[in-house]
Formats: C-alpha cells, structure tokens, sequence
C-alpha cells in the first residue's frame, strides 16, 4: 500500500527536469509577467472567495446563502501554524477541542466534533478518528484554501455531516508558476519560540504544453511546549514530513490529475493524546498515504455536461510502543477506498429562470484493522463499513430569487468479522433554501436541512479494557443519529461606503439544530458502552463582517451558541463559550508591508451539566501581532513575523472543561518568523 504515493512522487521529481528542458527549448518564449505582490495588491475579503464546498458548484461565499467562511493562502502563510486545525480559531461557531498537541488538535463545528464532520483533502474523505488520537495529518504549509461549512450538510455529503465539513485544498501547479514562466517554485524557512520549532518548505512547479506538474517537501520538528505560566505541557513535541506530488494533463476542455501525498509524523505522546492526560505514553509514528485520481470536463458550449470524476485510496497507521507497563505494541489502520461521480448542466425551461442541476454519486469502503503485539485488538476492532450514496439538487434563479432543493439518499452495510455481526441501513437527507436579493446589498435568506451519522464501527463493536477495572461494552444496535436543522439569515455586501473603492462582507445568521438519537459514551463504575440517549437541541447566531481598502482591512467574527440536553433539560458540556474576534491592520503600499492585530475574547463557559465532572472555564483574551514584508525591490522575497499570545495569558478553551483540572493550559506567548525566496 505505502509504494503507490511515494512511486507518483518520485516520478512527479523525475520528469519536472524534462518538463523544464522542453519548456526552455523555444527561443521566443514570452517575456514573464511581473510577480504579484500579495503586500501591494488591493486583497479581496475572505467572503469573496469562490468556493465549490458549499453546492458543490463554484460559488462567491458571500453569495451562497449558506453559513461557509474561506481561510485563504495569504491568512495561512500569515497565521505560520503547525496543525490545519489551528487556522479555524476564529471561523464562527467553530472551536479547536483538545489538548494542545499538534497532531492531536481537533475540530468542532456548532458543538459537534468527531465523527460529526465530515473532512475532505482535495476531495478525499478524511474517516479516521481512533479514540483521542486526532484526525487531521497534512502540514498546512501546502495548504491554499480551507473551506469551512457549518450547519448539516449530509445531502450533499452524506454520513457525519452534522455539524459540517470542512474542505481542505492543496496548492496546484499554477499556484507556483509565475507569470508565463515554465518553472517556478519557492523555498521557506521558518522558526518559532515555543518548542524551539524549525521548520521547512520546498516546492517546484513546471508545465509545458497541455502538462504541469507539482512536487513538494514539508517538514518541521519541535520540542515541547510550555503555556502562558511556564509550565511545560508535557508530550507535544513532533518530528513531521509531508510530500506532495501532482501530475496534471488539460488537452482542450479536459483535465487529467494524478495525486499522491504523505504524511508522517514521529513523537513521544499519550496513547490518548488529545486528552489532558500524561500517562499511557507510547512512541508514535503516524503515517497517512492517500492516492487519487480526477477527471473533469468543462466545454462552454456544451452546458448540459460538465462531468467531474474522483478515484481515491486513503490509508492511515498509527503504530504505537508503550514505553512503561503494560508494554504492548499497538497497531491501529484505516483503508478508505471511494469515487465519487458528478454532472452539472446549466439550463433554462421556461425563459426566465436559470436551473443549476447536480447530480451525483459517492461510494467508499472503509476498512479498519486494529493489533496489540500482533493480535486483534478489540478496542479498534477489525471491521469494514460499505456506503452508497445518490444526491441531486437544483438550484434555480428566477429574477431575484434563487431556490435549492436536494436531497441525498445513502445505504450503508458495517460488519464484522463474516457478517455474523452487521447493519444495513438507509437515510434520505433532504435541504432546501430560498434566497431573495431584496436590495442590492442585502440577500436575507432561510433554509431547512437534515443529516444523519451512522455509528461507527468501533462504537457498535468495540471491546476489551477501557482502563484498569472498566471493561467496554459493545452496542451494535446502536441507531443513526439524526439531525433537523433550521437557519435563517441575511448576506450583506457593500462599496464606496466610508472611501472610494472600499467594500464590505458580511453575514449573519441564526440556526436551531434538533438532534435525535445522539450517541453518547456512558462511563459507568465497571464498564463503558455507548447508547442512543434521546434528542438534543443546539441553537444560536453566528455574525462576520469584514471591511477592506487599499490600505485599511478589518475583521470581525462572533458567535454565541446554548445546547441543551432534551431529554434531561441539562446544557451540553461539548458548547463552545461565546466568543469574539477582531482581526485588523494596515498596508504600507509603497513598502510592501502589511502591519496587523488579532483580539479573541472568549466568555466564561458555566452552562455544565453538573459540576462534579465538569468545571467552570473562565473569560479569555488572546492577543497576536503579525507582520508581512514583502519588499517592492525584491518581490520574490516574502518575510513574515508574529507574536501570539503577547500577553503570555495563561488560559483554557472552554471544551477543555473535565474534572481535574489539567496540569497546564494553552500555549504562551510565542515568537515566529518566516522567510520565502520565490522563483
């Protein structure tokens, strides 16, 4: 399994020279355009990215009538992070749960985390999640676009999507190459404070003709961290190195990309590392290879078929060693095989309105092996689930309306073993939106969704000791959970408000999410199992704005969210405290430097279910200065420096709540710096 990305690869390096070669070889070729200056360049608002995550249509985020927020290229090399997850702290609704471990980080969307999102890397199901052991593993220095989409989302996406998905998008070939050149790529470097972390990043590009082709190294290792009262938060040190490999072929209006990437990290970390806990320490290796290969067609002169194709293969291993008794040797793999098929045609049937029809298919098996010293390991029991999937949707504009009905229909099979233990299932997941553009910087919209997550194969078969005295107990009739989700909201856009050329974006919306079925994990005296517990509601309002000039930018997001348990009137311990961010700064246009601030105040979190297992956060500030050069004498050249946490503020997110209270808390105060030589 592990051959198949490292062969794509090494064969991606070893024709970039001859694609090099044969770009070079006309003596006319055209002059190079001149370097864009990100510094100098009047930047769009994150809400006016296009993104396909939200219809699975290229659409403006702003625009969508849906609740979807964009991380771009330039926030990223901004924000200099070490886990994909770090760059979604101040998306709304959205909270980073779990120790701070890098690898271990993850994500949680309106409450709802695990297996509740759906996660996708250049539209390759993410399915991983191994009891505490985190499921985001790419370095997002290749990252160019994170897409984030809250709310359910299940008839578009299928099991998990509950509390949203969140679409990951590497860096192409054309993000490399400048101007008209035939190769381009860049090289960067970078260090932090806390853990003494040195990082790096080397990326080339080359194309000629219909072919361009990608290849790029990642990597960074650091030590552990300490948090804003100096305490070592012990375990969080990481030796990463990811590749990335593409191979793309665009004769006329086809495109062909081959795609192979790794991931592999080695530490010394709790078996369950997303925890507070410093016991049951393992040597970690994790390592994932996924494969994949896309096919589209666009012709506009034919647009009834604009097809889109998708093979993939996702492999994820965890091998871990306990370094103290019980020594054991474990070994935890997930195989998720899938394609997915989709065909857009644009029409009209009447004259007036304008039909946008998707229909689609998705299907993936997920294959999941779990080994202690060799034998199967009932904690991640050996198992496979089958998923099938069908989803069509239509959106139509009629003047200033825009409606989009759709639904998807899903049959999932999970077993284990030959079959003596298995479920077979079905789910329909139907939304439809209306969007009314009743003025020309206000489209107020309403919308009303479903979603559903079958259990997981560890929660309907898992066995064995949970800890010394609890035993966990399996449940394999277990029932899907279900979600019923209403929103309504208003998208805002203006210009020429406060200065010439100046704009705004924004959106604020408010959402109820009823949920019925909720899987919870129930730890009794001697045994732990997970059941159906009944319905919970999760309901509140999300707010982004954002202003941008020539020279000034500003940001704001805020949410505020309650969840209650229905059946016992209880809050849910999951919620995230209300929180509010500010983010803005300053273009010096002429020296290519861009100066900026970021403020996230975050409430106190009291809403407990009860106080013996849980406790009280308290209030939080969190304040970063960033700064990017990117000189007008040297544009290829791009230096990026930051304080976070400048207050060194000692604190804990709210989701961090258990009983006891951890040994230590977030990060501190860190210094980064990086430089960037492009070419």
């Amino acid at each position: 399994m592990s051959r198949f990305p490292s062969a794509l690869l090494l064969t991606t390096a070893l024709v970039l020279p001859a694609f090099a070669q044969e770009a070079a070889a006309p003596a006319t070729a055209p002059a190079a355009a001149p370097a864009a200056n990100p510094a100098t360049a009047r930047a769009a608002t994150p809400l006016d990215t296009v993104t396909s995550t939200a219809t699975r249509t290229p659409q403006v985020a702003g625009d969508s009538a849906v609740s979807i927020s964009v991380i771009t290229r330039e926030e990223i090399l901004q924000r200099q992070p070490r886990s994909p997850v770090e760059l979604l702290g101040d998306v709304p609704g959205v909270e980073i749960s779990g120790a701070p471990r890098t690898s271990a980080l993850q994500p949680t969307i309106r409450g709802l985390g695990d297996e509740r999102i759906v996660l996708r890397i250049d539209g390759v199901r993410n399915n991983f999640n191994a009891g505490h052991r985190g499921r985001t593993f790419i370095d997002p220095e290749l990252l160019r676009q994170v897409d984030v989409l809250r709310g359910p989302s299940s008839s578009l996406y299928g099991s998990g999507a509950l509390g949203g998905v969140i679409s990951f998008r590497t860096i192409d070939p054309e993000d490399v190459i400048l101007g008209s050149q035939p190769v381009g790529g860049f090289f960067s470097g970078g260090y932090q404070t806390q853990g003494a972390s040195a990082r790096g990043l080397g990326v080339m590009a080359a194309r000629a003709g219909d072919f361009s082709t990608l290849v790029a190294s990642s990597g960074f290792r650091n030590g552990q961290y300490r948090d804003g009262a100096d305490r070592i938060i012990q375990f969080s040190g990481d030796n990463v190195l990811n590749l990335l490999g593409k191979l793309n072929w665009s004769p006329g209006f086809h495109r062909f990309q081959l795609q192979g990437s790794r991931y592999e990290n080695a530490n010394q970390i709790p078996i369950a590392a997303n925890t507070a806990t410093t016991t049951g320490i393992a040597d970690r290796t994790t390592l994932q290879e996924s494969v994949s290969l896309r096919y589209t067609y666009a012709n506009p002169a034919m647009p009834l078929f604009e097809p889109s194709l998708t093979l993939y293969n996702n492999y994820v291993e965890l091998n871990e060693a306990r370094i103290a008794a019980p020594y054991a040797q474990d070994r935890t793999r997930l195989n998720t095989k899938g394609i997915e098929a989709q065909n857009t045609s644009r029409f009209t049937l009447f004259g007036p309105e304008r039909h946008t029809f998707v229909v689609g298919l998705e299907a993936y098996q997920d294959e999941q092996r779990g080994y202690q010293n060799g034998l199967p390991r009932q904690q991640f029991p050996s198992a496979n689930q089958d998923v099938l999937g069908l989803y069509v949707q239509d959106e139509i504009r009629w003047g200033n309306w825009t409606l989009l009905p759709g639904v998807r229909f899903d049959r999932f099979q999970q077993e284990r073993g030959s079959g003596a233990q298995s479920q077979d299932n079905s789910r329909a997941s139907p939304r439809v939106s209306l969007a009314w553009q009743a003025t020309p910087w206000a489209q107020p919209y309403v919308s009303y969704s479903e979603a559903f997550r079958a259990p997981s194969l560890t929660e309907l078969y898992v066995g064995g000791q949970h800890f010394p005295g609890n035993f966990f107990v399996p449940n394999p009739n277990l029932q899907p959970e279900t979600a019923k989700n209403i929103e309504a909201g208003v998208d805002l856009r203006f210009r020429d408000v406060l200065n010439e050329n100046d704009r705004i974006r924004g959106r604020i919306a408010i959402f109820r999410n009823n949920i019925d079925n909720f899987i919870e994990q129930t730890v009794g005296r001697t045994t732990t199992t997970s059941r159906n517990i009944g319905e919970a509601r999760i309901e509140g309002i999300e707010a982004e704005l954002q202003y941008d000039t020539p020279f000034w930018f500003a940001r704001l997001a805020a949410s505020a969210l309650r969840g209650t348990n229905l059946e016992t009137n209880l809050p849910l311990a999951s919620i995230p405290a209300q929180r509010l961010s500010l983010n803005g700064g300053y273009r010096f246009l002429e020296q290519g430097l861009t100066l900026g601030s970021r403020l996230v105040l975050n409430d106190a979190q009291d809403r407990l279910p009860n106080t013996e297992s849980y406790r009280v956060t308290a209030a939080s500030a969190v304040w970063d200065l960033y700064a990017t050069w990117q000189p007008t004498f040297a544009p290829n050249l791009r230096l990026d420096v930051a304080v976070n946490n400048v207050t060194d503020a000692t604190y804990r997110r709210s989701n961090w709540n258990g009983v006891p209270t951890p040994a230590y808390a977030e990060i501190g105060r860190n210094f980064l710096v990086a430089l960037r030589a492009s070419f």
